[in-house]
Protein backbone atom coordinates (compact mmCIF):
# COMPACT_ATOMS: atom_id res chain seq x y z
CA UNK A 1 0.00 0.00 0.00
CA UNK A 2 0.62 3.61 -0.85
CA UNK A 3 2.63 5.29 2.24
CA UNK A 4 2.66 9.20 2.34
CA UNK A 5 5.82 10.75 2.46
CA UNK A 6 4.79 13.92 3.72
CA UNK A 7 7.23 14.33 6.61
CA UNK A 8 10.68 13.84 4.61
CA UNK A 9 9.59 15.95 1.42
CA UNK A 10 8.68 18.88 3.26
CA UNK A 11 11.74 18.89 5.59
CA UNK A 12 13.82 18.28 2.05
CA UNK A 13 12.22 20.86 0.63
CA UNK A 14 11.90 23.28 3.01
CA UNK A 15 15.87 22.92 3.50
CA UNK A 16 16.51 22.83 -0.42
CA UNK A 17 14.29 26.43 -0.37
CA UNK A 18 16.83 27.92 2.83
CA UNK A 19 13.73 28.26 4.74
CA UNK A 20 13.45 27.64 8.33
CA UNK A 21 10.58 26.03 10.54
CA UNK A 22 9.85 29.85 11.83
CA UNK A 23 9.82 30.73 8.63
CA UNK A 24 6.98 28.37 7.47
CA UNK A 25 5.26 28.84 10.83
CA UNK A 26 4.90 32.86 10.00
CA UNK A 27 3.67 32.65 6.38
CA UNK A 28 0.96 29.50 6.75
CA UNK A 29 0.09 31.04 10.55
CA UNK A 30 1.07 28.38 12.88
CA UNK A 31 3.74 27.68 15.76
CA UNK A 32 7.43 26.48 14.64
CA UNK A 33 6.79 23.64 17.45
CA UNK A 34 3.49 22.40 15.28
CA UNK A 35 6.29 22.65 12.13
CA UNK A 36 8.65 20.64 14.17
CA UNK A 37 6.09 17.83 14.43
CA UNK A 38 5.32 17.97 10.96
CA UNK A 39 8.98 16.94 10.27
CA UNK A 40 8.84 14.36 12.68
CA UNK A 41 6.17 12.51 11.35
CA UNK A 42 4.54 13.11 14.66
CA UNK A 43 0.94 14.98 13.10
CA UNK A 44 0.16 16.53 9.98
CA UNK A 45 -0.83 20.04 9.05
CA UNK A 46 -4.69 20.58 8.59
CA UNK A 47 -6.14 19.92 5.41
CA UNK A 48 -6.75 23.72 4.69
CA UNK A 49 -3.12 24.40 4.96
CA UNK A 50 -2.13 22.28 2.54
CA UNK A 51 -3.15 24.64 -0.47
CA UNK A 52 -0.66 27.08 1.19
CA UNK A 53 2.40 25.21 2.29
CA UNK A 54 2.30 23.86 -1.40
CA UNK A 55 2.14 27.28 -2.50
CA UNK A 56 5.51 28.16 0.10
CA UNK A 57 7.03 25.20 -1.53
CA UNK A 58 6.79 25.95 -4.88
CA UNK A 59 5.17 22.37 -5.10
CA UNK A 60 1.76 20.44 -6.07
CA UNK A 61 -0.09 18.75 -2.74
CA UNK A 62 0.23 15.69 -4.38
CA UNK A 63 4.21 16.08 -4.44
CA UNK A 64 4.19 17.30 -1.14
CA UNK A 65 2.29 14.17 0.10
CA UNK A 66 4.59 12.00 -1.87
CA UNK A 67 1.01 10.71 -3.40
CA UNK A 68 1.32 9.61 -7.33
CA UNK A 69 -2.18 8.78 -8.34
CA UNK A 70 -0.81 7.05 -11.91
CA UNK A 71 0.85 3.83 -11.95
CA UNK A 72 3.79 3.48 -14.00
CA UNK A 73 3.55 0.37 -16.75
CA UNK A 74 6.28 -1.46 -15.21
CA UNK A 75 4.47 -1.31 -11.60
CA UNK A 76 1.11 -2.61 -12.95
CA UNK A 77 2.81 -5.46 -14.98
CA UNK A 78 4.78 -6.08 -11.74
CA UNK A 79 1.57 -6.34 -9.50
CA UNK A 80 -0.41 -8.22 -12.71
CA UNK A 81 1.66 -10.79 -12.27
CA UNK A 82 2.12 -10.64 -8.40
CA UNK A 83 -1.72 -11.66 -8.38
CA UNK A 84 -1.87 -13.67 -11.06
CA UNK A 85 0.35 -15.49 -9.26
CA UNK A 86 -1.48 -15.81 -6.12
CA UNK A 87 -4.38 -16.07 -7.82
CA UNK A 88 -3.00 -19.69 -9.05
CA UNK A 89 -2.16 -20.99 -5.74
CA UNK A 90 -4.37 -19.08 -3.10
CA UNK A 91 -8.48 -18.57 -2.47
CA UNK A 92 -9.22 -15.91 -4.69
CA UNK A 93 -11.23 -13.88 -2.21
CA UNK A 94 -8.16 -13.91 -0.17
CA UNK A 95 -6.55 -12.42 -3.52
CA UNK A 96 -9.08 -9.87 -4.37
CA UNK A 97 -9.28 -8.39 -1.01
CA UNK A 98 -5.65 -7.08 -1.60
CA UNK A 99 -6.60 -6.35 -5.28
CA UNK A 100 -9.41 -4.42 -4.08
CA UNK A 101 -7.48 -2.11 -1.85
CA UNK A 102 -5.03 -1.25 -4.91
CA UNK A 103 -8.09 -0.55 -6.81
CA UNK A 104 -9.44 1.73 -4.05
CA UNK A 105 -6.09 3.51 -4.16
CA UNK A 106 -5.91 3.64 -7.84
CA UNK A 107 -9.13 4.67 -8.86
CA UNK A 108 -8.16 7.39 -11.04
CA UNK A 109 -4.68 5.19 -13.01
CA UNK A 110 -7.60 3.72 -15.70
CA UNK A 111 -4.63 1.53 -17.68
CA UNK A 112 -4.79 -0.20 -14.14
CA UNK A 113 -8.33 -0.80 -13.80
CA UNK A 114 -8.64 -2.37 -17.74
CA UNK A 115 -5.82 -4.29 -16.29
CA UNK A 116 -7.34 -5.69 -13.16
CA UNK A 117 -10.34 -5.94 -15.12
CA UNK A 118 -8.61 -8.45 -17.80
CA UNK A 119 -7.16 -10.11 -14.63
CA UNK A 120 -10.59 -11.22 -13.23
CA UNK A 121 -11.71 -12.32 -16.32
CA UNK A 122 -9.13 -14.87 -16.75
CA UNK A 123 -9.86 -15.81 -12.71
CA UNK A 124 -13.54 -14.96 -12.32
CA UNK A 125 -14.04 -19.24 -12.79
CA UNK A 126 -11.86 -19.49 -9.52
CA UNK A 127 -14.19 -17.23 -7.76
CA UNK A 128 -17.53 -18.28 -5.26
CA UNK A 129 -19.38 -15.80 -7.31
CA UNK A 130 -18.38 -15.85 -11.03
CA UNK A 131 -20.87 -13.96 -12.24
CA UNK A 132 -20.39 -11.35 -9.45
CA UNK A 133 -16.38 -11.01 -10.55
CA UNK A 134 -17.59 -10.42 -14.17
CA UNK A 135 -20.08 -7.86 -12.99
CA UNK A 136 -17.40 -6.34 -11.20
CA UNK A 137 -15.54 -6.26 -14.48
CA UNK A 138 -17.75 -4.53 -16.53
CA UNK A 139 -18.10 -2.05 -13.29
CA UNK A 140 -13.87 -1.43 -13.77
CA UNK A 141 -14.42 -1.04 -17.59
CA UNK A 142 -17.23 1.46 -17.46
CA UNK A 143 -15.00 3.94 -15.06
CA UNK A 144 -11.97 3.87 -17.44
CA UNK A 145 -14.16 4.42 -20.67
CA UNK A 146 -16.60 7.24 -19.02
CA UNK A 147 -13.79 8.81 -17.29
CA UNK A 148 -10.06 8.31 -19.56
CA UNK A 149 -9.51 9.99 -22.76
CA UNK A 150 -7.54 7.19 -24.20
CA UNK A 151 -9.43 6.01 -27.26
CA UNK A 152 -7.30 2.92 -27.21
CA UNK A 153 -7.91 1.97 -23.80
CA UNK A 154 -11.29 2.83 -23.76
CA UNK A 155 -11.77 0.16 -26.79
CA UNK A 156 -9.79 -2.16 -25.30
CA UNK A 157 -12.40 -1.89 -22.12
CA UNK A 158 -14.87 -1.87 -24.97
CA UNK A 159 -13.55 -5.09 -26.09
CA UNK A 160 -13.50 -7.06 -22.51
CA UNK A 161 -16.91 -5.62 -21.72
CA UNK A 162 -18.53 -7.40 -24.95
CA UNK A 163 -16.78 -10.49 -24.11
CA UNK A 164 -18.50 -10.57 -20.65
CA UNK A 165 -21.53 -10.53 -22.55
CA UNK A 166 -20.71 -13.59 -24.30
CA UNK A 167 -19.70 -15.29 -21.47
CA UNK A 168 -23.15 -14.38 -19.95
CA UNK A 169 -25.32 -15.61 -22.46
CA UNK A 170 -26.56 -12.01 -23.84
CA UNK A 171 -25.16 -12.57 -27.41
CA UNK A 172 -28.13 -10.29 -29.09
CA UNK A 173 -26.75 -7.38 -26.13
CA UNK A 174 -23.93 -8.02 -28.07
CA UNK A 175 -24.58 -7.44 -31.20
CA UNK A 176 -26.06 -4.45 -29.77
CA UNK A 177 -23.14 -3.21 -28.41
CA UNK A 178 -20.78 -3.62 -31.40
CA UNK A 179 -23.01 -3.95 -33.93
CA UNK A 180 -24.05 -7.02 -36.44
CA UNK A 181 -21.74 -6.23 -39.38
CA UNK A 182 -17.71 -6.45 -40.02
CA UNK A 183 -16.54 -2.60 -40.17
CA UNK A 184 -14.54 -1.92 -43.20
CA UNK A 185 -10.79 -1.61 -42.65
CA UNK A 186 -9.60 1.49 -44.26
CA UNK A 187 -6.14 0.87 -43.40
CA UNK A 188 -5.04 4.37 -41.30
CA UNK A 189 -1.78 2.93 -40.55
CA UNK A 190 -0.89 3.09 -44.12
CA UNK A 191 -1.55 6.71 -44.03
CA UNK A 192 0.66 7.07 -40.60
CA UNK A 193 3.66 4.86 -42.49
CA UNK A 194 3.24 7.28 -45.28
CA UNK A 195 3.09 10.55 -43.43
CA UNK A 196 6.56 9.09 -41.41
CA UNK A 197 8.17 8.51 -44.43
CA UNK A 198 7.47 12.42 -45.74
CA UNK A 199 8.38 13.61 -42.34
CA UNK A 200 12.00 11.66 -43.34
CA UNK A 201 11.25 9.43 -39.95
CA UNK A 202 11.77 6.04 -42.17
CA UNK A 203 12.30 3.96 -38.55
CA UNK A 204 9.30 5.11 -37.57
CA UNK A 205 7.54 3.83 -40.92
CA UNK A 206 9.22 0.31 -40.55
CA UNK A 207 7.98 -0.15 -36.70
CA UNK A 208 3.97 0.97 -37.82
CA UNK A 209 4.15 -1.34 -41.00
CA UNK A 210 5.86 -4.02 -39.12
CA UNK A 211 3.42 -3.42 -35.97
CA UNK A 212 0.28 -3.30 -38.58
CA UNK A 213 1.65 -6.63 -40.54
CA UNK A 214 1.93 -8.83 -37.12
CA UNK A 215 -1.34 -7.66 -35.98
CA UNK A 216 -3.10 -8.84 -38.70
CA UNK A 217 -0.90 -11.79 -39.01
CA UNK A 218 -2.82 -12.98 -35.54
CA UNK A 219 -6.25 -11.61 -36.53
CA UNK A 220 -5.82 -13.82 -40.13
CA UNK A 221 -4.86 -17.26 -38.28
CA UNK A 222 -6.92 -16.92 -35.28
CA UNK A 223 -10.02 -16.13 -37.77
CA UNK A 224 -9.28 -19.12 -40.15
CA UNK A 225 -8.81 -20.81 -36.52
CA UNK A 226 -12.81 -19.74 -35.16
CA UNK A 227 -13.83 -20.36 -39.11
CA UNK A 228 -13.13 -24.23 -38.90
CA UNK A 229 -15.59 -25.15 -36.07
CA UNK A 230 -18.21 -23.37 -38.57
CA UNK A 231 -17.17 -25.33 -41.56
CA UNK A 232 -17.09 -28.76 -39.99
CA UNK A 233 -20.27 -29.30 -42.09
CA UNK A 234 -18.45 -28.53 -45.12
CA UNK A 235 -15.36 -31.18 -45.21
CA UNK A 236 -13.58 -29.84 -47.81
CA UNK A 237 -13.46 -26.23 -46.86
CA UNK A 238 -12.45 -27.58 -43.65
CA UNK A 239 -9.36 -29.87 -45.08
CA UNK A 240 -8.51 -26.84 -47.00
CA UNK A 241 -8.34 -24.47 -43.92
CA UNK A 242 -5.88 -26.58 -42.61
CA UNK A 243 -3.84 -27.29 -45.09
CA UNK A 244 -4.02 -23.32 -45.56
CA UNK A 245 -3.45 -21.95 -41.76
CA UNK A 246 -0.45 -24.88 -41.56
CA UNK A 247 0.80 -22.96 -44.22
CA UNK A 248 0.65 -19.59 -42.22
CA UNK A 249 2.36 -20.85 -39.10
CA UNK A 250 5.12 -22.34 -40.97
CA UNK A 251 5.70 -19.23 -43.61
CA UNK A 252 5.48 -17.04 -40.69
CA UNK A 253 7.03 -18.91 -37.78
CA UNK A 254 4.05 -18.40 -35.42
CA UNK A 255 5.29 -20.90 -32.76
CA UNK A 256 8.33 -18.56 -31.84
CA UNK A 257 6.44 -15.70 -32.18
CA UNK A 258 2.72 -16.23 -30.51
CA UNK A 259 2.67 -20.10 -29.24
CA UNK A 260 -0.91 -19.27 -28.23
CA UNK A 261 -1.91 -19.29 -31.69
CA UNK A 262 -0.35 -22.67 -32.41
CA UNK A 263 -1.76 -24.94 -29.37
CA UNK A 264 -5.83 -22.94 -30.15
CA UNK A 265 -5.23 -24.19 -34.22
CA UNK A 266 -4.54 -27.74 -32.98
CA UNK A 267 -6.43 -28.24 -30.97
CA UNK A 268 -9.71 -26.72 -32.55
CA UNK A 269 -8.78 -28.63 -35.83
CA UNK A 270 -8.69 -31.94 -33.40
CA UNK A 271 -12.06 -30.97 -32.59
CA UNK A 272 -13.17 -30.42 -35.61
CA UNK A 273 -12.05 -33.63 -36.80
CA UNK A 274 -13.64 -35.71 -34.11
CA UNK A 275 -17.28 -33.65 -34.94
CA UNK A 276 -16.38 -35.12 -38.37
CA UNK A 277 -15.80 -38.50 -36.83
CA UNK A 278 -11.90 -38.88 -37.97
CA UNK A 279 -10.40 -39.93 -35.11
CA UNK A 280 -6.88 -40.70 -37.18
CA UNK A 281 -6.55 -37.23 -38.04
CA UNK A 282 -7.88 -35.27 -35.04
CA UNK A 283 -5.07 -37.97 -33.19
CA UNK A 284 -2.68 -36.31 -35.48
CA UNK A 285 -3.26 -32.56 -34.69
CA UNK A 286 -3.14 -33.45 -30.68
CA UNK A 287 0.23 -35.16 -31.37
CA UNK A 288 1.24 -31.27 -32.73
CA UNK A 289 -0.17 -29.81 -30.08
CA UNK A 290 2.08 -32.17 -27.90
CA UNK A 291 4.79 -31.39 -29.95
CA UNK A 292 4.63 -27.41 -29.98
CA UNK A 293 4.36 -28.14 -26.26
CA UNK A 294 7.71 -29.82 -26.05
CA UNK A 295 9.20 -26.51 -27.18
CA UNK A 296 6.87 -24.63 -25.16
CA UNK A 297 8.84 -21.59 -22.73
CA UNK A 298 7.19 -20.58 -20.07
CA UNK A 299 5.93 -17.74 -19.60
CA UNK A 300 4.20 -17.28 -22.99
CA UNK A 301 5.51 -14.58 -24.04
CA UNK A 302 4.54 -12.25 -27.47
CA UNK A 303 7.95 -11.38 -29.58
CA UNK A 304 9.41 -10.50 -32.76
CA UNK A 305 12.01 -12.12 -34.96
CA UNK A 306 14.57 -11.62 -37.62
CA UNK A 307 11.46 -10.49 -39.49
CA UNK A 308 9.55 -9.16 -37.34
CA UNK A 309 12.69 -6.96 -36.12
CA UNK A 310 10.92 -3.97 -34.61
CA UNK A 311 7.97 -5.48 -33.09
CA UNK A 312 9.38 -5.91 -29.55
CA UNK A 313 9.67 -2.00 -28.25
CA UNK A 314 5.89 -1.67 -29.91
CA UNK A 315 4.67 -4.38 -27.58
CA UNK A 316 5.93 -2.97 -24.89
CA UNK A 317 4.88 0.71 -25.76
CA UNK A 318 1.45 -0.45 -26.84
CA UNK A 319 -0.01 -4.06 -25.48
CA UNK A 320 -1.39 -3.44 -21.85
CA UNK A 321 0.50 -6.62 -20.13
CA UNK A 322 3.74 -5.88 -22.72
CA UNK A 323 4.99 -9.32 -23.55
CA UNK A 324 4.09 -10.86 -20.26
CA UNK A 325 1.23 -13.75 -20.02
CA UNK A 326 -2.53 -13.17 -19.08
CA UNK A 327 -2.03 -16.09 -16.71
CA UNK A 328 0.08 -17.59 -14.04
CA UNK A 329 2.58 -20.62 -15.52
CA UNK A 330 0.88 -23.18 -13.58
CA UNK A 331 -2.61 -22.34 -14.75
CA UNK A 332 -1.42 -22.37 -17.86
CA UNK A 333 0.06 -25.52 -17.86
CA UNK A 334 -2.65 -27.14 -16.34
CA UNK A 335 -5.27 -25.54 -18.69
CA UNK A 336 -3.16 -27.30 -21.52
CA UNK A 337 -3.97 -30.52 -19.76
CA UNK A 338 -7.37 -30.33 -18.69
CA UNK A 339 -8.08 -29.04 -22.36
CA UNK A 340 -7.70 -32.31 -23.72
CA UNK A 341 -8.88 -34.11 -20.60
CA UNK A 342 -12.45 -32.76 -19.63
CA UNK A 343 -13.43 -31.56 -23.34
CA UNK A 344 -16.75 -33.73 -24.39
CA UNK A 345 -15.72 -33.77 -27.75
CA UNK A 346 -12.33 -36.21 -26.83
CA UNK A 347 -14.29 -38.26 -24.91
CA UNK A 348 -14.60 -41.18 -27.91
CA UNK A 349 -10.52 -41.04 -27.04
CA UNK A 350 -10.20 -41.37 -23.89
CA UNK A 351 -9.70 -45.23 -24.00
CA UNK A 352 -7.28 -44.73 -27.01
CA UNK A 353 -3.63 -45.66 -26.36
CA UNK A 354 -2.30 -43.09 -28.16
CA UNK A 355 -4.37 -40.45 -26.53
CA UNK A 356 -3.58 -41.90 -23.49
CA UNK A 357 -0.20 -41.20 -24.45
CA UNK A 358 -0.11 -38.12 -25.51
CA UNK A 359 -1.55 -36.76 -21.96
CA UNK A 360 0.91 -39.29 -20.23
CA UNK A 361 3.81 -37.16 -22.02
CA UNK A 362 2.08 -33.29 -21.76
CA UNK A 363 2.13 -34.14 -18.20
CA UNK A 364 5.83 -35.00 -18.02
CA UNK A 365 6.77 -32.10 -20.47
CA UNK A 366 4.81 -29.66 -18.37
CA UNK A 367 6.19 -31.15 -15.25
CA UNK A 368 2.86 -31.70 -13.42
CA UNK A 369 2.14 -34.19 -10.97
CA UNK A 370 -0.18 -36.92 -10.96
CA UNK A 371 -3.90 -36.03 -9.88
CA UNK A 372 -4.55 -39.06 -6.88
Amino acid sequence: MHRLKFAEIFSSRRKQLGMTQADVAAFVGVSSAAVSKWEQGVSYPELTLLPRLATLLNITIDDLLGYNPQLTREAMNKLYAEFAKRLGSESFEQVQTDIEAMVHEYYACYPFLVMIAQLYLNYYVKAPEPNQVLERVVELCDRAIDHGDDYRLTNEARMIQAYVLLLTGKPQELLTFLGEDVPIQYGSELLIAHAHVALGDQERAKVVVQASMYQYMIILVSTATENLMLEVDHKEHFDASIHRIEGLLQLFGIEALNVNLSLVFYYKAASGYMKQHRKKEALHMLEQYYRTCCKLELPFQLRGDSYFYLIDDWIAKHIQLGSQAPRDEHSIKQGIVNNLLYDPGFADLQEEPAFQAIITNLKHVLQLKEEK
